[in-house]
């Protein structure tokens, strides 16, 4: 009876004896209230990961029509524009990373100001020596990376000291007479 007046099919003329009992009335009407409440939540459930599967692969079907759109444009072009296009590309001739640093080749170099994505750890393992193939590759470890995190914690506490001790020493030689006694020894402003 429930599942029928759920689903709206319980005969309206059946409603008067639900109606003679209140107790029956309200737990009909507590029933049907939960019931529209939890089958409109369900659709909106299905709607919304309805949605997220399309959202997702949206990206994909976009590019996949530009793709398309692409291939039959390069079709289109005669072969000796394209091929004066490719040979200004430059794809043959290594890309420079930084000044000396030459990396590899096929690809397009493009600029972008260093605080554009700051990176605090250089992600590119450096080793000094010959490039041979014959020799072996320098051992990895984290010996390295201390020692240069080590250094570079011992820079900045001796930029701080040097810092405050240099603030504190600035008014140790200057005198009222113009003489300074620093390292024991006194000279006058004026005298050679």
């Amino acid at each position: 009876v429930l599942f029928l007046i759920g689903l709206g099919m319980f005969p309206s003329s059946k409603f008067e004896q639900i109606q003679e009992n209140p107790a029956v009335l309200a737990m009909t009407s507590a029933f049907v209230g939960f019931t529209l409440v939890f089958l409109l939540n369900l659709l909106i459930a299905q709607l919304v990961v309805a949605y997220s599967q399309a959202a997702a692969n949206m990206d994909g079907y976009a590019r996949l029509s530009r793709t398309g759109i692409v291939v039959s444009t390069i079709e289109s072009i005669p072969k000796s524009k394209w091929s004066k296009f490719l040979s200004g590309l430059n794809l043959d001739e290594r890309l420079e990373f930084n000044e000396g640093d030459v990396g590899v080749a096929g690809g397009i170099q493009i600029m972008e100001p260093a605080n554009l994505n700051p990176v605090t750890k250089d992600s590119i393992r450096r080793f000094g020596g010959s490039t041979s193939a014959a020799l072996p590759w320098a051992e990895e470890g984290e010996q390295v990376d201390n020692k240069y995190d080590k250094l570079e914690k011992m820079l900045v506490r001796a930029t701080k000291n040097m810092g405050s001790k240099g603030s504190s020493r600035k008014g140790a030689g200057d005198s009222s007479n113009g003489t300074s006694s620093l390292n024991g020894s006194s000279h006058s402003a004026g005298s050679e």
